[in-house]
């Protein structure tokens, strides 16, 4: 008997969800696309358990009859294209007929359905691929699919499923990028029966904007409108100044699409040129809308990615596109207008309002932390670190950036970012550590007693950070790492957060910058739980401690200098990179030849 087999259905299907159905969000992503397609005019989306137990999406959309709605399932079946000339001219987003039968066949689906003007709707139940029942049934206009224990038959896929906090937020991201290229459709959003956002049908670009990526995105964003006889591009560019260390904030939809593509990115980047240092990322969100024909939207599994016919011409397009918006800004600041208001349009070419002000200011070096007020004297040594003296000579500091140091056997060179970035990384340390050894063992005495406070500084005024729905789930599971710290931050309705005190050793002035920057860049990680703690210790210390191109005065740099003597571990930052480099007099001898 020959090798070679003819594999069944039901096989076939679970290995082509293997290819669709990455994970809970991959399948709320086809479902949401199938409710955009039938003409909803709103879509509200229920999860369990990040989309492992139940995943419910519902419109009110077209709705299928009794034929289709059982047809809906077979594979490639779709309403989409029936030929292959329609692949070139595609304005919709489902077209393969792949996704149903996909989700299907690795869950228990149950499909209800309704048409406009029939009088009963329509109910099939699937199991593993496996059809269980059809039957009519009263329900509302439009479709209903509700998927229970994914990947229940298929345990070698669920297992590399993350955690359920990691999987809510891939759906979140999902579900609020459809809201934001969507801008006709009302979506709602839950999970575990807590609402994570709701944007009614009615709410435009401001509305949106704010409610998904938060009131500071949208403070900070330029509008950007650009048209020719064959492309459209419209969106936001963040204002110079508002660039993040990742591409976490860089959304992109073609013709409506949600996709990644590295030539717009770069496009986006080279227009900022020198606006931006470097090794960080603009924040964008465009609309590119063109000619069907002239891009490829089956050339990924999961239709991530898009191919252009003109990529050239798609670079220079929003390359200027984005250097005139700039431009615009910029000329109205400087010559005078302070008041810019980022009012405009999502484009005018989308018909959608959106206004707000907001003055635009240069990024500049904070004022040198007051190192004797942060740091309690030496005598004390609150945190029982064992204590050196700092036996050299300050020489002076380089370029605001290093600190030059004379020793018995030569010249040290400080890098004093990474210098102070050890030192508040092992004081945070060190108290974290003592707060957990404080709780004792169970069983034993957990009163106030036992429990050493970290010292802390209550806010003059509470500072309150709004992020985006995606940004809420992953600093939610950072609360209780961060109190440990000495912060003082709860949650208020929404995606709001508050902070009412924070560790001692931060300037009050500095805080709302550097908590910004920390939580940006924790949330870009997206850490496990089990890295998270000392993910946020290095993060905070890094953008906590002194700048590169900050000015010291002699004072800091010896107080600095003191504090880094008595250091554990101060030959390097938290990131591995070094605190100083030496150069002996021995190796000065031999750089001008005296010495063989």
């Amino acid at each position: 008997m020959g090798k070679i087999k003819v594999l069944p259905d039901t096989l076939i299907s679970q290995i082509a969800a293997g290819e669709v159905i990455e994970r809970p969000a991959s399948a709320v992503k086809e479902l949401i696309e199938n409710s955009i397609d039938a003409g909803a005019a709103n879509i509200s989306i229920e999860i369990e358990q990040g989309g492992m137990k139940l995943i419910s999406v519902r419109d009110d959309g077209c709705g299928m009859d009794a034929g289709d709605a059982s047809a809906a399932f077979e594979r490639h079946a779709t309403s989409k294209i029936g030929a292959l000339e329609d692949l070139e001219t595609i304005n919709s987003y489902g077209f393969r007929g792949e996704a149903l039968a996909a989700i299907a066949s690795v869950a228990s689906v149950t499909l209800k359905t309704r048409q406009k003007g029939a009088d009963a709707g329509t109910e099939i139940i699937i199991k593993g691929g496996k059809f269980e029942s059809k039957s009519a049934a009263g329900c509302p206009i439009g479709t209903e699919f509700i998927v229970q224990n994914l990947f229940f038959n298929t345990p070698a896929r669920k297992k590399f499923l993350k955690t359920e906090n990691t999987e809510l937020s891939h759906i979140v991201a999902v579900a609020s990028h459809a809201a934001l290229a969507n801008l006709n459709i009302g979506f709602e959003l839950k999970h575990n029966g807590k609402l994570i956002f709701k944007i009614p049908q009615a709410a435009q670009a401001k509305e949106r904007v704010s409610i998904i990526l938060g009131k500071d995105f949208y403070e900070q964003i330029i509008p950007l409108s650009f048209v020719t006889p064959s492309i459209k591009i419209y969106g936001f560019i963040g204002m110079p100044g508002m660039e993040v260390s990742s591409k976490r904030h860089q959304y992109l939809f073609v013709n409506k699409r949600d996709v990644a593509e590295p030539l717009v990115s770069r496009a986006v980047s080279d227009a900022y040129g020198s606006r931006i240092p470097g090794r960080v990322y603009p924040v964008f969100l465009l609309n590119i809308e063109l000619n069907p024909s002239e891009v490829d939207v089956n050339v990924h599994p999961r239709k991530l990615a898009v191919k252009f016919l003109e990529s050239g011409r798609i670079y220079r397009d929003v390359f200027q596109a984005v250097s005139q918006s700039i431009d615009g800004f910029q000329n109205k600041i400087f010559g005078g207008d302070a008041a810019q208001s980022a009012a405009g349009n999502f484009g005018a070419i989308a018909g959608s309002g959106i206004g707000t002000a907001g003055q635009y200011s240069q990024p500049s070096i904070s004022d040198a932390i007051e190192f004797t007020k942060q740091f309690s004297a030496p005598s004390k040594n609150p945190l029982g670190i064992e204590t050196s003296k700092f036996s050299g000579k300050i020489l002076g500091q380089i370029a605001n950036s290093y600190i030059l140091i004379f020793e018995e056997e030569g010249i040290a060179i400080i890098d004093q970012h990474a210098a102070h970035e050890r030192v508040l990384y092992e004081r945070f340390k060190a108290r974290a550590e003592k707060k957990a050894g404080g709780e004792g063992a169970p069983g034993t005495d957990k009163s106030a007693e036992a429990k050493p406070k970290p010292n802390i500084q209550r806010l003059l005024v509470p500072y309150q950070f709004e992020c985006s729905a995606q940004e809420s789930v992953f600093l939610s599971q950072a609360i209780e790492h961060l109190q440990e710290l000495g912060f003082e931050i709860e949650k208020w309705s929404g995606n709001t957060f508050v902070v009412n005190a924070c560790p001692a050793m931060l300037k009050q002035e500095n805080f709302p910058k550097i908590f910004r920057e920390f939580t940006s860049e924790i949330i870009a990680e997206k850490p496990d739980k089990k890295i998270l703690p000392e993910k946020i210790l290095k993060t905070l210390a890094c953008k906590a401690a002194v700048k590169f191109g900050m000015p010291l005065s002699p004072a800091e740099q010896e107080q600095l200098m003191i504090e880094l003597s008595k250091t554990p571990n101060n030959s390097t930052c938290p990131h591995g990179r070094p605190t100083r480099v030496e150069l002996t007099f021995e190796e000065l001898e031999r750089r001008f030849y005296r010495r063989k």
